[in-house]
């Protein structure tokens, strides 16, 4: 079975040696193999999302890291010379991620709200992983007491996390990203994965 690992700011230093490894992991993934324009070093991957307010949810066995996610709150902000960022998908809306349209969330404005977090950097190695990763953000977003997980993300992915329990929504039209059909979608977690296992399968990944 997986340990899951919530890692915050104030416990990043013990799992110093699993976040480095999920940064790689996420280099090799979307900048290697996805060829995305993203900054990264020679070893890892991490960009003006990777903060102090930023929430990493961390599967690993046998030391291992088999799954992950970044989670970021709405109403974070933080400044880089004059320009403010807060989370992905908003700074999209304003103009300030040329690779993603700013009409990812189609009329809906973007929240700024403390019930409402941002998920991205997702990827597991198969579907136990997945869900395993999943009930682990639902058990910490239902801590926090958020009510809403809002994702950029290829556009079968409503499809998969339905598929283990969670609901999930479109938002707006779907749009090209990297030649791949994506959309924002809007996730809820009434109905949580259970921890029984379940076979592997091929790894589920999602953008953003």
């Amino acid at each position: 079975m997986w340990n899951r690992i919530v890692v915050t700011d104030q416990n990043r230093g013990v799992y110093g040696a699993l976040v480095h490894d999920h940064l790689r992991k996420r280099r090799v993934l979307f900048h290697e193999k996805l060829g995305w324009d993203i900054p990264c070093s020679a070893h890892i991957e991490q960009d003006q999302y990777d903060r102090a307010e930023t929430v990493y949810i961390l599967v690993e066995r046998g030391g291992v890291v088999e799954g992950y996610a970044r989670l970021l709150p709405t109403l974070a902000r933080v400044s880089y010379g004059t320009v403010e960022f807060s989370y992905m998908m908003r700074d999209a809306t304003l103009g300030l991620l040329p690779g993603i349209p700013p009409s990812i969330l189609g009329t809906r404005p973007a929240p700024q709200a403390e019930g409402v977090w941002e998920i991205s950097r997702v990827e597991a190695a198969g579907r136990g992983a997945l869900q395993a990763l999943f009930l682990t953000i639902a058990e910490y977003m239902e801590q926090v007491e958020a009510v809403e997980l809002l994702a950029f993300t290829r556009k079968n992915f409503g499809a998969i996390v339905r598929s283990i329990g969670f609901d999930a929504a479109e938002i707006g039209a779907h749009v090209d990203y990297g030649g791949r059909p994506y959309c924002a979608i809007s996730m809820t977690w009434g109905g949580a994965p259970e921890t029984a296992p379940v076979a592997e399968d091929l790894p589920m990944r999602m953008a953003g």
